[in-house]
């Protein structure tokens, strides 16, 4: 029984260490080194659970083995960032066999089909996801890009909408932001509001493909509002501004996006030509 509880304590060290390393890793952007200390937490937890299971320990088996499957589902993020969509949808689809009934997954199945050109399976992945957390403004966000990137604004707009209506109900989807330019907020105090930049970054992308530049600039401030660090949106918000002619806040975009972005192309540019214009 020593022996036992020595291998299970090793083996648990093991994981836990990958899993840390692999959190780190994957908030670098260091996605294969992500995935493979991933795996090798994913490893270690499933035989973890198998000695369990052969000692008859079925609970605690249970346990070990649904970290090693939540090890697995983070390898199919991993894998997905990678752009090695279908690896990560196998690895996605094994999940859902087991626990069919994960928004998250069927979430995350929806990104990947996407990513891969098959829009309207991942239409009906978001679908199956919101029957499972009904209202959810990620997943309906999610469900919107999709409508987007097929070409129909309409449909996109209005589930954007719903999101933007919807409560938030977890810690993650609410954020403390202090707002840092004029036309963000006159507000000086911390605010707390629905975590929403990446709803508003798509809906003002929408607004920008019909051709309403005031409506896609506003959706940019409501944006930054909501996620002062929104880089896309400080990049998009500054080409909007440039072209209202307000270099002044264009700049500060740029500036602010080449401070989360150190080399943006974009950013640097766009930093140039207002100084141009700003300087005459």
């Amino acid at each position: 029984m020593a022996k036992m509880a020595n291998s299970l304590r090793d083996f648990d060290r093991l994981a836990e260490e990958n899993s840390k390393k692999a959190r780190i890793f994957f908030q670098m952007g260091s996605y294969e080194e992500a995935l493979a200390a991933y795996w090798e937490a994913e490893k270690a937890w499933k035989k973890m659970a198998d000695i369990l299971f052969e000692k008859g320990k079925e609970d605690r088996g249970k346990e070990f083995c649904e970290k090693a499957q939540e090890a697995r589902s983070f390898c199919g993020m991993s894998l997905f960032k990678l752009e090695r969509y279908q690896e990560a949808l196998d690895i996605i689809d094994s999940f859902l066999e087991i626990k069919p009934d994960s928004p998250i997954e069927w979430s995350n199945r929806g990104f990947v089909l996407s990513a891969l050109g098959r829009n309207e399976e991942a239409l009906e992945s978001f679908e199956k996801a919101l029957s499972l957390d009904p209202g959810s403004p990620k997943i309906l966000t999610s469900k919107g890009i999709v409508y987007a990137k097929m070409g129909l604004p309409e449909k996109a707009l209005e589930t954007f909408d719903r999101a933007l209506e919807t409560e938030p109900r977890q810690a993650s989807d609410w954020a403390c932001k202090l707002p840092r330019f004029s036309f963000f907020s006159r507000n000086k105090a911390p605010i707390m509001r629905p975590d929403n930049a990446e709803t508003w970054y798509w809906k003002g992308n929408v607004f920008l493909e019909l051709g309403e530049k005031e409506k896609a600039l506003e959706a940019c401030k409501m944006a930054l509002e909501s996620d002062p660090d929104h880089l896309n949106s400080l990049l998009a918000g500054g080409d909007l501004l440039c072209e209202f002619s307000e270099y002044g806040e264009a700049f500060k975009c740029y500036v602010h996006a080449l401070k989360l972005s150190p080399g943006n192309e974009a950013a640097m540019k766009g930093k140039e030509f207002c100084e141009m214009k700003i300087n005459g």
